[in-house]
């Protein structure tokens, strides 16, 4: 079995032992996690909310969350770096669909909606997605988490490398495979 070294994860710092020590309440623990990754943390906010307030705000979500969910975190390789990017990407991710809701609530809304989908539309669409389904389940444990993370959770392939202890390359290459590999099982039933 694979195990991620500090090396493979870009990490040259074991944050095991700070996160073990995070599960049994140890607050010193989340301060020196937030010392040793608060900036990464952040810049990666700010690239999706482009906020510095929101950016900050996110930061601090995302290691209250490391705290509230410190009995339950799992590491993938020796650094809380990648669970912490992919947490605070989501919460920003979050934040940005409600601040764009907040903004189209606030438009005036006098113009209808064009184009709405036709029931017809919507099951065919819903059958390519079982159909995409099918052939996702079907792949290695390893592709089936790239896939989440690139096309589902929207990671970069670095990010996605980073959160699974794989190479850039890696991660590209097996991606496009996949895209490969669904466009031949699915091109003849679409």
């Amino acid at each position: 079995m694979y195990a991620p070294t500090p090396e493979s994860t870009g990490s040259s710092v074991d944050d095991r032992p700070a996160v073990e020590r995070l599960r049994h309440g140890d607050r010193d623990a989340l301060t020196e996690l937030y010392q040793r990754h608060g900036a990464s943390v952040y810049w990666n906010a700010y690239g999706v909310l482009r906020s510095r307030p929101d950016a900050e705000e996110m930061t601090a979500d995302a290691f209250l969350t490391l705290w509230t969910r410190r009995r339950e975190v799992q590491l993938y390789g020796v650094s809380a770096l990648p669970w912490l990017i992919v947490t605070v990407k989501n919460l920003s991710r979050n934040r940005l669909r409600a601040n764009q809701r907040r903004t189209a609530e606030s438009l005036d809304a006098a113009d209808p909606p064009s184009g709405r989908a036709s029931a017809e539309d919507l099951a065919a669409l819903d059958e390519a997605m079982g159909l995409v389904r099918e052939v996702v389940d079907r792949l290695p444990a390893v592709d089936r988490e790239i896939f989440r993370l690139c096309l589902v959770e929207e990671l970069t392939y670095k990010e996605a490398a980073a959160a699974l202890g794989l190479k850039h390359g890696s991660v590209r290459n097996r991606l496009s495979r996949m895209r490969t590999r669904l466009q031949s099982e699915l091109g003849p039933r679409s």
